[in-house]
């Protein structure tokens, strides 16, 4: 009884403890929750529909978009532009397929594997259409390729054997393809049930046809809007409110947009920078001149590191950089062209011609490999094939001895001379285009190798060149960046408010470019590269009128700051905003009705001349499109709906276009040779509205699942 008093005595505080115990227990939960949360939050790159795209996945499918590239391409995708090119394909791709497929989902559309897979077996995908599924002889798409290659990966998998990249990445590929065709033949599905909806009929038929092969022939004059200036014509605020309001589903923005300005502070070399440049190719000049030997003059084209490596071969004039090139055939042999700066590559150089000859372009040969256990052995076993098959033995039966094949290959030029070539493979080029057809001879690698070569055919003689050239990129140096940099930096540690620096930065010259309705999906701000901290910033952290800080960007070229001056929400732009673009379409609008009262009452072509028009002969309208006017610089399309309509002699006019006013008199109406197939134009005219459909349709789906993309943050 004691203890239960004491409980009743201390319950208020025993509640208490217990209600913060099991605060601090739930707050917990709460608190780890929110740390995954958050977590979750810094991996979505973007949402669609609700549901969060994680950067693995996104980061996944751009891999899969940039091995597609490569194989097709055969090489490395490079740049910061043709990489940002590559991620917003696969970015749309994955949103298409996305919305697509829930809409598919909820109509009960699939594709079966057994359709993937005919599709795959007949190659009817431009994505089987790339070099590892192609037969070498026939060009074209061979499935027993796939097989094989399928096969082979499958037995080396379950065998345990390691993979070479090649092979990982083939399959990579292959699997990718699958997919993707199984995507497009989704959506192709849903294309043509959607076409069922939407059908021509005869009536249509006939007058597209008849818009597009009835031609007219006329006498225009033009009173083109620029005879006017713009301070001839008055428009009022109300006037611009009342447009606004008229057109303003029109300035409905679907994606949040910043304006900024910002300052670009591109660095380029100096005075002394160039000076500096032109003693060193001066310098590189006198050392070439100097220069006794082919090996002297490549060791001073390896020590000055030239951007165009010298190897000690015979190439083509295409080879070597178009200023070099051009030069070529007008510089002697062992003479040094004088140093000159090529502005479209802003590099200077100079060269030494060291040789020139007409060589074969292509080499047929075949080639035997002879290792030994030592240098003395391995020689007398290529000198002993050389003598057996002078003596009458076959190459292909000496092949075989050694258990090797004697197949024959060609070698072009163009396969070796972009490339820079080590001692032993220029030894093995020059070896090959100096020997006669039928000619045997051994060459010795520094490997301790012998090759046994055999020239079968030559074909082609062209003219070759044997050059070392220096070429050196015209850079600004440290000094110069370090001066541009603080100058820079003490202008803006004076001026570190918007205001401040829009009221001085022209006086220290600077240029404050403005930059409206950047998105966060342009990957750059305002075009240059290396700028997605910027980005980030004027998108995730600044307040409007705020400055941000300085960033070194570009190719290492590029100082930048910005100022954020507004954000502009998704929905209906502002008046003030599209104010001035208001203004714009009602004083031409004023124009062209000031300029169609010039023309009213005229009868006639000469009439309209008198009165300043300018005279033209348009021919050719047709209903089916615009009519470009070169007086006006402008297409109208109601000259097309009112030449079409018009009969042969007649006056129309006046006309009020976009670019002006205008008369005209029909001169003489045509028809073109096409012949009318009901059938082929109610399929165009179905595949043109169904082209427009699908596009709307799509935007419909895009802004029912309000999208959000952060890619931004990530890329």
């Amino acid at each position: 009884m004691a203890t239960l008093g004491k409980i009743r005595k201390h319950g208020v505080l025993l509640v208490a403890a217990i209600a913060i115990a099991l605060f601090l227990f739930v707050a917990g939960d709460l608190i780890k929750g929110g740390e995954s949360l958050f977590q979750k939050n810094q991996q979505t790159v973007a949402q669609i529909d609700g549901e969060d795209v994680s950067i693995q996945d996104f980061q996944k499918l751009f891999e899969e978009f940039q091995g597609y590239y490569e194989i097709i391409n055969g090489s490395s995708l490079s740049g910061e532009d043709e990489l940002n090119r590559v991620k917003d394909e696969a970015w749309q791709t994955y949103l298409q397929n996305t919305l697509i497929q829930k809409e598919c989902d909820a109509l009960g559309l699939t594709v079966t594997d057994n359709e993937v897979a005919e599709i795959i077996k007949n190659g009817q995908s431009q994505l089987l259409q790339v070099p590892i599924f192609m037969n070498q002889q026939t060009g074209r798409y061979d499935y027993s390729l796939v097989q094989d290659f399928l096969n082979e990966y499958k037995q080396l998998k379950e065998s345990g054997t390691q993979m070479q990249d090649a092979y990982e990445k083939a399959y990579k590929y292959y699997m990718f393809a699958q997919k993707q065709i199984r995507n497009q033949s989704l959506a192709q599905k849903y294309q043509i049930l959607l076409s069922k909806a939407i059908i021509s009929n005869p009536v249509e038929a006939k007058q597209n046809f008849e818009s597009r092969s009835n031609e007219t022939d006329v006498l225009l004059a033009s009173l083109p809007t620029s005879q006017l200036s713009d301070d001839k014509v008055e428009v009022t605020d109300e006037e611009i409110k009342a447009k606004y309001n008229e057109e303003k589903e029109q300035y409905q923005q679907n994606l949040e947009t910043r304006d900024i300005k910002y300052i670009d502070v591109a660095i380029s070399p100096s005075d002394a920078d160039k000076k500096a440049a032109e003693e060193e190719m001066a310098d590189a000049y006198d050392q070439l001149t100097a220069a006794a030997s082919n090996t002297e003059a490549g060791n001073i084209s390896r020590l000055l590191t030239s951007q165009v490596p010298y190897t000690d071969i015979l190439k083509k004039k295409e080879a070597f950089p178009t200023m070099i090139a051009n030069l070529l055939d007008s510089t002697a042999v062992g003479s040094v062209s004088a140093p000159k700066y090529d502005a479209m590559t802003n590099t200077y150089y100079t060269f030494k011609v060291l040789d020139k000859q007409t060589e074969a372009d292509s080499v047929l040969y075949r080639q035997i490999v002879v290792a030994g256990t030592d240098e003395a052995k391995t020689k007398a076993s290529a000198d002993s094939i050389v003598n057996a098959i002078k003596g009458g033995a076959t190459f292909a039966e000496i092949a075989k001895k050694y258990n090797q094949k004697s197949d024959s290959t060609w070698v072009s030029t163009a396969q070796y001379q972009n490339s820079h070539l080590d001692a032993d493979n220029a030894l093995y080029v020059t070896t090959l285009y100096s020997m006669q057809p039928n000619e045997i001879k051994t060459i010795k690698l520094s490997n301790g190798y012998n090759f046994v070569l055999q020239v079968l055919e030559k074909r082609n003689s062209v003219q070759k060149y044997n050059v070392a050239a220096i070429v050196k990129t015209l850079n600004f140096s440290d000094a110069t960046y370090n001066a541009a940099y603080n100058k820079f930096n003490s202008f803006l540690a004076e001026n570190n408010t918007a205001e401040k620096i829009e009221a001085n930065a022209e006086k220290e010259g600077y240029s404050l470019m403005p930059y409206p309705d950047l998105t966060s999906n342009q990957h750059s701000v305002a075009g240059i590269h290396n700028t997605r901290d910027a980005l980030k910033w004027i998108f995730d952290e600044a307040s409007e009128k705020e400055v941000s800080q300085l960033y070194e960007c570009g190719d290492n070229n590029h100082l930048l700051v910005v100022i954020l001056d507004k954000v502009n929400k998704k929905g209906y732009r502002s008046l003030d905003k599209v104010s001035s673009s208001i203004k714009s379409e009602l004083t031409n609008e004023k124009k062209v009705a000031q300029l169609a009262e010039q023309l009213k009452g005229v009868k006639s072509i000469e009439e309209a001349k008198a009165k300043g028009a300018v005279i033209d002969t348009i021919n050719h309208i047709s209903f089916a499109s615009p009519a470009f006017i070169s007086a006006t610089a402008s297409s109208e399309p109601l000259i097309s709906a009112a030449a079409a309509k018009a009969q042969k002699g007649a006056f129309v006019g006046p006309i009020k276009g976009e670019g002006g006013a205008y008369v005209m008199q029909v001169v003489d109406k045509t028809k073109t040779a096409d012949k009318f197939d009901a059938k082929q134009e109610e399929t165009q005219v179905s595949q043109t509205h169904l082209r427009v459909a699908f596009q709307t349709l799509f935007n419909v789906l895009y802004l029912q699942a309000n999208v959000t993309d952060n890619r931004y943050k990530f890329f």
